[in-house]
């Protein structure tokens, strides 16, 4: 990246927060202005990792149905459950823990 273009970047957006207004980006009254250099510039390609799709769970990651009904004994867990806040590993494994912690044994005997 030109310097020329970096000093730019910062400089518009050290002007968002005199102005209290994010005008790229929308954030609600930046605070801290980038001031101390060296500044550095690297390029990253972002890559979507994760979605908030799958079925529809609760907070117990129970399935729910279209009318938001607990579906008896079926659970959903990391990338199949939607609306998680968290992402990768971390996201899959706290759920699937949480339903083996919070639910094994409770569901009653297993059909063939």
């Amino acid at each position: 990246m030109p310097a020329a273009n970096l000093e730019e970047t910062v400089t518009r957006y050290n002007s968002f927060v005199d102005s209290g207004v994010d005008e790229d980006f929308g954030r609600e009254n930046p605070e801290f202005k980038v001031q101390t250099p060296p500044f550095y510039a690297a390029w990253a390609t972002p890559a979507a990792h994760d979605t908030l799709s799958g079925v529809w769970v609760n907070g117990k990651f129970q399935v729910l149905d279209i009318l938001g009904a607990v579906i008896p004994n079926l659970y959903a867990v990391g990338e199949s459950a939607t609306g998680q806040g968290m992402h990768g590993h971390g996201k899959n494994i706290s759920s699937a823990y949480a339903v083996a912690g919070n639910n094994g044994g409770r569901a009653g005997p297993r059909r063939p």
